[in-house]
C-alpha cells in the first residue's frame, strides 16, 4: 500500500489536485482511499457528488464511543463507475467549530478512527492519498509525515510568497522526522497564478531545495468551473487540455521513485531571494 500526503497553503488547489490523482489512480484500475485533513469537508466532493459526514461528526454524534463506529459511518465508496475495477473510497476528518478548538484535532481522531476500525489493514488499498493542509506547525497537520503513515510527501505550490513558504515548513518537518518515520518530499506540483517570473521562479525553488516538479498546472478558467460544480475536470471536461494534465500529473508520480530529504530555508532568506524575481 503506498500513501502519499498532498500539502499546500489554503486555496492552493491541493484537494483539486488530489482528488484527480484519485481519480487517475483508480483510472489505472487501483483501489484508493482519499482522506481529507481539513475542518472543511469538500476534499472529495468531487468524487462524491455531495459533502458526506466528517468522522470529527460522527464522534461528536456518538459521543465519542468509539465502539459504536462502523467503517460505513466514516468511509463512503465513490459512485463514479471505473475502468477496469478501480474504486475510490473517500473519508472526510472535519475539525471543530471555529474558534473553540485545534484544526489539526480532526486529523488526529481521523487516523486514530481508522486505524481502530482497522481500515488500512484490513480493505486492500493500493494507494491512500491524505490531503492536508499546509500549515504544520500544528502538530495535527504534520501528522502523517511525523508517524510515517506518508512516507511520500507532495506539495501544491506556486510563485506566492506563502505557498513557496508552506514549502519549506513541509521541507523543515520532513528534515526533522525522516529518521523517525522515513518521509521524504517527492517533488512539488505547481499551480501557477500569474506572478511575474513565476516559470523561472519555481523552476530555480525546486533546484534550491534539491526537488524536482512533478507537473504545472497552468491557470485556468475550466477548472475552476469545474470546481464550483464539485466535480473533476475527467467529468465534465474531459477530452480538455486540463484533463490531460492532471492525468500527466498523475502518471508522473506514479512512477517517481526520485524521493529526498529536501533543503530547507528561512523565512527571512526566502524572502530576499523571491525579491529579485521582481526587479
Amino acid at each position: 500500500m503506498r500513501q502519499i500526503a498532498i500539502y499546500g497553503k489554503g486555496g492552493i488547489g491541493k484537494s483539486t489536485v488530489a482528488s484527480h490523482l484519485s481519480y487517475t489512480c483508480a483510472d489505472r484500475g487501483m483501489k484508493v482511499l482519499q482522506i481529507g485533513c481539513s475542518p472543511k469537508n469538500d476534499s472529495t466532493r468531487p468524487l462524491l457528488d455531495d459533502f458526506p459526514q466528517t468522522i470529527l461528526d460522527v464522534l461528536r454524534d456518538k459521543e465519542f464511543d468509539y465502539e459504536t463506529v462502523t467503517v460505513g459511518d466514516v468511509v463512503y465508496e465513490s459512485p463514479i463507475v471505473f475502468k477496469n475495477g478501480g474504486k475510490v473510497f473517500c473519508a472526510e476528518s472535519g475539525g471543530p467549530e471555529p474558534g473553540v478548538g485545534c484544526g489539526g484535532k480532526g486529523v488526529v481522531e481521523a487516523i486514530e478512527t481508522l486505524t481502530r476500525l482497522n481500515v488500512f489493514k484490513n480493505y486492500n488499498f493500493d494507494m491512500v492519498i491524505y490531503d492536508i493542509l499546509g500549515d504544520v506547525v500544528c502538530g495535527g497537520f504534520s501528522l502523517p509525515i511525523r508517524q510515517g503513515y506518508a512516507k511520500e510527501t507532495y506539495v501544491v505550490a506556486s510563485g506566492e510568497l506563502e505557498a513557496l513558504y508552506q514549502v519549506t515548513n513541509v521541507s523543515k518537518v520532513i528534515k526533522r522526522f525522516e529518521v523517525r518515520s522515513g518521509a521524504k518530499l517527492g517533488g512539488l506540483i505547481i499551480n501557477l497564478r500569474r506572478v511575474k517570473n513565476e516559470l523561472q521562479m519555481v523552476q530555480d525553488f525546486a533546484q534550491k531545495i534539491g526537488t524536482r516538479i512533478i507537473g504545472i498546472i497552468p491557470f485556468s478558467q475550466v477548472v475552476k468551473e469545474c470546481g464550483g460544480q464539485g466535480k473533476t475536470v475527467f467529468t465534465l471536461a474531459p477530452e480538455s487540455e486540463e484533463a490531460q494534465i492532471y492525468t500527466g500529473i498523475g502518471d508522473a508520480l506514479l512512477a517517481n521513485k526520485n524521493l529526498v530529504i529536501p533543503h530547507t530555508i528561512d523565512f527571512e532568506d526566502l524572502y530576499e531571494w523571491w525579491l529579485q524575481y521582481f526587479e
